[in-house]
């Protein structure tokens, strides 16, 4: 094996330097110790042996799974461990790492979604007409029953919400007393194809996604404490309905039903806006919990600012050309959603992990603070906890039929970062205790390390 013989090389060479008559004059005292100095040998060929280790390790690891893998890992931008980092495989939600730094690469980590209330008329004596409230896409919108509801569970502690109170509270605030018209939804920026057409109709049923628009409160939720979760047919509907019912609760008269449409060229009078959290706030919610809902809708404005189109195939594109564009290795990239639910979509641990190590880069926003955290948020907030692992793993999971994988940052002797997929058949539980493995198998890299 070659790092044997590398063993051997540093062995002689070592041995070399120890024999060889030392210089004199103060030069030589001043001098700053040489790499291959014979007192760093313990230390160099214990991180020789350590690698060794861990490739035998992780080798036997993988090999007793019975499923098709990657993994790339490295420290800082050193390779540590590649096994077929270049194999596509289905990343699951893994892939939400690639939109959240295509998102926060084209839009920018201050970036802020604004729904705005629209007439066409400005109010007279306290009454307006018909407003129109225009969505631009925020996944975040919510009333204060879902944020509480949220605010109970652990997986969404920290999820960020953007609150439609103030629209109503906007509306009291200036005087109106009456909306003669009623309230439209306007989810017109985007395209009102409500699921990706070739998902599982299980991801439906199941409440993992859609239906999706530009205008949603409350993930589009209708009734959010199961059982059963519903969700609104028509999300723009929805939202106005829920704002409807709060301006009604502030006092503030509104005969006509909720609805949806297009709100007219005329309707440039805006009545009130409420604006979202920076991006960077809403893609950490959306990395931490897994939240597909977001990722769709965040590939749907790529599509929108970057190619004018604002649905999914134009997002995924959009998204394709901003990853190549930072000179990540996008070959065998394949994406038919944001959120990774597709069965198709196909990502190599080699891009999983050169997306992890842009901030080192290219000075992008660092991705670690977005990540759940072991045995704390998240969807790792019940992983590794109350084990020496605790706190020392930021990661990005996911999940499918057949499909798991685990990428990000971990603290261990070394400060490493990586990516794992698993394809094969491997039951949930499996996947999870094979990645927990090789996450222990990480953290001691590369081994003991001698006293100097």
């Amino acid at each position: 094996m070659m790092i044997t013989a590398a063993l051997s090389a540093i062995s002689l060479l070592c041995g070399w330097l120890a024999l060889r008559p030392p210089s004199s004059g103060a030069a030589v005292a001043t001098a700053p110790r040489p790499v291959w100095s014979p007192d760093r040998l313990p230390a160099l060929l214990a991180e020789a042996q350590g690698t060794v280790d861990l490739e035998r390790a992780v080798d036997d690891l993988v090999a007793h799974s019975g499923a098709r893998t990657c993994l790339a890992v490295y420290e800082g931008e050193r390779p540590v461990l590649l096994r077929r980092p270049d194999a596509a495989l289905t990343p699951a939600s893994t892939q939400k790492i690639l939109i959240a730094t295509a998102a926060l690469a084209a839009l920018g980590p201050d970036f802020r979604y604004e729904t705005r209330l629209v007439s066409d008329a400005p109010p007279r004596d306290g009454a307006a007409g018909t407003l129109w409230l225009v969505g631009s896409g925020d996944p975040t919108l919510a009333t204060p029953e879902y944020v509480q509801w949220l605010a109970a569970r652990p997986r969404f502690q920290f999820h960020q919400a953007t609150p439609l109170t103030a629209l109503a509270d906007g509306l009291k605030a200036a005087g109106i007393t009456t909306v003669t018209g009623g309230i439209v939804g306007d989810d017109s920026r985007y395209d009102r194809i409500r699921i990706v057409p070739s998902w599982k109709a299980s991801y439906v049923i199941d409440n993992e996604a859609g239906p999706l628009g530009a205008l949603m409160v409350n993930d589009g939720f209708t009734v959010f404490d199961p059982p059963p979760q519903k969700r609104a047919d028509d999300p723009a509907a929805h939202a106005a309905s829920e704002l409807t019912r709060l301006a009604t609760t502030a006092g503030i008269t509104i005969p006509g039903p909720a609805r949806s449409g297009a709100a007219p060229p005329e309707a440039t009078v805006t009545v009130g806006t409420v604006r979202s959290a920076p991006l960077s706030e809403i893609v950490a919610g959306m990395l931490r919990e897994s939240d597909n809902t977001a990722a769709e809708l965040l590939v749907k404005e790529l599509g929108a600012v970057k190619r004018h189109d604002g649905s999914t195939p134009a997002g995924t594109a959009a998204m394709t050309d901003v990853l190549a564009g930072a000179k990540l290795p996008t070959t065998g990239l394949r994406l038919g959603d944001g959120s990774g639910l597709e069965v198709t979509n196909q990502a190599s641990c080699a891009l999983l992990a050169a997306t992890l190590r842009i901030p080192d880069r290219q000075g992008a926003p660092q991705l670690s603070p977005l990540l759940a955290v072991a045995g704390r948020s998240g969807t790792l907030s019940l992983r590794l906890a109350g084990t020496p692992l605790e706190g020392k793993l930021r990661a990005k999971t996911g999940s499918l039929d057949g499909v798991s994988g685990l990428a990000g940052y971990l603290d261990g002797r070394r400060a490493l970062s990586f990516a794992f997929l698993t394809n094969g058949p491997l039951s949930d539980s499996a996947a999870r205790l094979l990645q927990d493995r090789l996450v222990a198998l990480l953290a001691g890299y590369p081994g003991p390390q001698p006293r100097l």
